[in-house]
């Protein structure tokens, strides 16, 4: 069934919320399905298997096997099941988790790589590199994400600020001219009320706005065309950053890479030379008897 993902699309509309989480994932992790089990989406969604079962009825299909077999054909990981990969998971058993949070990871990194071929994410590049000031602002544990994508993009690029929220207003964010400035809101499942509002509020205010979130986030579009989405569940105690990691590493190298070489170049060299005067970095010492 060719069309399958074109209805999702066309009907989300019309699901119900449960239907519109399963909808998301499967357009969002294309690749991933035939990896998956009914139970496996229903784990990750909070919903129960007979609701995937029934969702998949509702496409036409008996049950998600015969959806998943379906669409095997269009999974495009060979390399996932290459021998020597192969031979590496045989090191650990069936019942490990860490074998299974390996493969998730793995899969979930292959998305993102593939999402930053499309439209929304060379458009949102071109957003932060064409923007005079950026303001970023993560929520819940995304908050040290926010402060890795803040960090390494003042290494390349001026104009860059991290907002703590700390002041409970926002004020420094909403009540400027938008012109010139964009805002990364990071925040994924389940979501603070937090970065929702602040989200409505800037789009409101007519601020260019990047949501990096989670595939499942059906709030983010309605507010703004540049969504980024990179998953986190696996199978360990908390959730994995590795993927949103992998996320911000290839944006801020295509950040670059948009905005002129020569430009970055120039600015690392003047920051190298501040942090030798200011902080320095640990060298080899001298023999005592050595001369300076």
């Amino acid at each position: 069934m060719p069309d399958i993902f074109e209805r999702l699309e066309a009907e989300n509309e019309t699901y119900t919320a449960a239907e519109r989480q399963i909808a998301l994932f499967l357009l969002n992790n294309r690749d991933l399905i035939p990896f998956e089990t009914a139970a496996s989406i229903a784990s990750r969604l909070g919903v129960s298997a007979v609701t995937v079962g029934r969702f998949c009825r509702m496409l036409g299909f008996q049950h998600f096997r015969d959806l998943k077999e379906q669409l095997r054909g269009s999974a495009n990981l060979p390399w996932l099941q290459g021998h020597e990969f192969q031979e590496f998971l045989s090191d650990f058993s069936d019942s490990d988790k860490r074998r299974k949070t390996l493969e998730r990871e793995i899969e979930l990194m292959v998305a993102v790589y593939e999402r930053s071929q499309n439209k929304v994410w060379k458009d949102t590049v071109a957003l932060i590199a064409g923007a005079e000031r950026v303001q970023i602002v993560g929520f819940q544990t995304e908050r040290g994400i926010a402060a890795l994508l803040a960090h390494n993009l003042q290494y390349v690029r001026p104009g860059i600020e991290l907002i703590d929220g700390s002041s409970g207003h926002f004020a420094n964010l909403l009540l400027e001219r938008p012109k010139g400035r964009c805002l990364i809101i990071i925040d994924i499942r389940r979501y603070s009320n937090q970065s929702r509002q602040l989200a409505e509020k800037a789009a409101e205010a007519g601020i260019p706005l990047i949501i990096i979130t989670d595939t499942l986030c059906d709030w983010a579009p309605r507010l703004t065309t540049h969504v980024l989405t990179a998953d986190a569940d696996g199978a360990l105690f908390w959730h994995s950053s590795v993927p949103m990691v992998a996320l911000l590493n290839l944006l801020i190298n295509d950040v670059v890479g948009k905005s002129g070489g020569h430009d970055v170049e120039r600015r690392l060299e003047q920051v190298s030379t501040l942090y030798d005067e200011f902080t320095g970095f640990v060298r080899p010492g001298r023999n005592r008897g050595a001369p300076s």
